[in-house]
This record gives structure tokens, C-alpha cells and sequence, in this order.
């Protein structure tokens, strides 16, 4: 009986740690800085994470299938010098950053389907897409940033709030609902589960486990599209190697 107690209470436990560290980290931080606290400096923390964030929930549902993908830092610098490009045209933002999602979604279905479908291992294909997306993106700029000057933009994703909070804290908080929704209350989102657990299993039980995983990638490529114009509201341009650690900074946020 004892025994069966204590291992109840570890899940809760566990649930409850990252929430105490972080309620930590709050606290010292703004014992450092008088500054942390600042609604200022908070928007601007939001905004920094955004990207990571939704980067992060795309590679969440790539990872539960039993894939991976290590292009996504090369492909969001892509993307962003894509929808700078756009603006520089005059595309109006709202259909340029659909461009970008359309794009980002584009070039995660070429992932899955050379993965899933030519049985080539993800972790090689994304590799050179990788490789790929940091080419395009210098022959794109000739190595020089473009920049955004769209103010509609800037205004409507980095400096607009509502309510007190930025834009992009609501677009991050809609996202993590909707794929939690459909992580845990959909029969595609319960099947991403089985596949990344037993795919054969999977197979034999009835499920399509090769749609399953290309669409994990679709909706890896339309998150990280998402996260690519947030960037560039942040950014203010759209530059080569904008981002040399948010691949290894996104499956790190996913594994912890």
C-alpha cells in the first residue's frame, strides 16, 4: 500500500518540477535585475521565444512519430529571407507570411516523403536539407540581410498587444492548444503515439503509419513557417544563418 502511494505521487511530482524551477528563475532574476520585471523587457522575452516555441511544438509531433528534423534553424533563416523578399516586392504582409507557411509546409513534405515513402532515415534527409536551405539562403541575399521596412507588419506583430500582452504570446498559447487538442483528442494525433511507439504494431492494428508521419512533417513545416515570420518581426530582416543553434535549442526544449 505504501509503496503504491509513493509511486502515485511521482507523476506529480514530476509535473510540478519544471513549474517550481521556473517560479524560481522568476524570482532570482528580478532579484538580479530591478529591470526583469519591466513590461518592456518581458514582451521582449516573449517575443525571443516565440519562434523556439513554435519550432518546438512542430518538432514535438515530428519526434512522437519516431522522426527527426535538424534542418529547422537553416530552413526558418530561408523562410524569413522569403517573406522579407515578398514585402520587398509589395506582397502585403498577410500574404506573404502565407507564402512563408506554405513554403515551410512545401519543404517538410519533401522531408517525408523522401523519408517515409524513399525509406531514407530523417536524420540523413533533413541533414541536407539542411545543407540546402543555408545554400539557398546565401545565393538568395549574396550574404547580405534584407531588410524589413514594413511598419503595418512590425506594429501588428512586435509592437501590438492586446490585453496588456504582445501579439505573438497569443499566436504561441493558440498554438499549443490547438496541437495539444490534437495531440490528445483526435484519432491522427492518438496514432502519431502508437506509430512513434510500435510502428509495426501500428501497421499491423490497421493504421496508415506512412500518412502518419508525413503528416507529423506537415505540420512541422507550417509551425516552423509560423515561427519564421515571428522571427522576422523580431528580426527586422530576413538574413543568412539567423540561427545556428535553434535546431540543437529545439530538441533540447522538447526533450526536457
Amino acid at each position: 500500500m505504501r509503496a503504491s502511494m509513493i509511486t502515485a505521487r511521482r507523476p506529480a511530482t514530476s509535473a510540478l518540477l519544471p513549474l517550481v524551477g521556473t517560479a524560481a528563475l522568476l524570482v532570482l532574476f528580478s532579484t538580479l535585475s530591478p529591470y526583469f520585471l519591466d513590461p518592456t523587457n518581458l514582451q521582449n522575452l516573449v517575443n525571443d521565444a516565440s519562434t523556439l516555441l513554435l519550432c518546438a511544438f512542430g518538432m514535438t509531433l515530428v519526434i512522437l512519430v519516431g522522426e527527426i528534423d535538424l534542418s529547422v534553424g537553416a530552413v526558418c533563416s530561408l523562410l524569413t529571407i522569403v517573406f522579407a523578399s515578398l514585402l520587398t516586392i509589395g506582397l502585403a504582409w498577410p500574404f506573404a507570411a502565407l507564402v512563408v507557411l506554405m513554403v515551410g509546409v512545401g519543404i517538410s513534405a519533401i522531408n517525408g516523403v523522401i523519408s517515409v515513402i524513399g525509406r531514407v532515415p530523417s536524420f540523413i534527409v533533413t541533414l541536407g536539407t539542411m545543407s540546402i536551405a543555408t545554400g539557398a539562403s546565401y545565393l538568395l541575399t549574396g550574404s547580405i540581410a534584407l531588410p524589413i521596412t514594413d511598419e503595418a507588419f512590425f506594429s501588428a506583430l512586435y509592437f501590438g498587444t492586446f490585453l496588456g500582452l504582445p501579439v505573438p504570446t497569443y499566436l504561441v498559447a493558440g498554438a499549443l492548444i490547438a496541437v495539444r487538442i490534437f495531440q490528445t483528442r483526435s484519432a491522427l494525433g492518438r496514432e502519431f503515439v502508437a506509430v512513434g511507439m510500435n510502428s509495426e504494431a501500428a501497421r499491423l492494428s490497421g493504421i496508415n503509419t506512412a500518412r502518419t508521419r508525413i503528416v507529423a512533417f506537415l505540420l512541422m513545416g507550417l509551425l516552423v513557417g509560423g515561427g519564421a515570420v515571428l522571427a522576422a518581426a523580431r528580426l527586422g530582416s530576413g538574413a543568412p544563418n539567423s540561427f545556428p543553434t535553434l535546431t540543437l535549442d529545439v530538441i533540447a526544449a522538447v526533450v526536457i
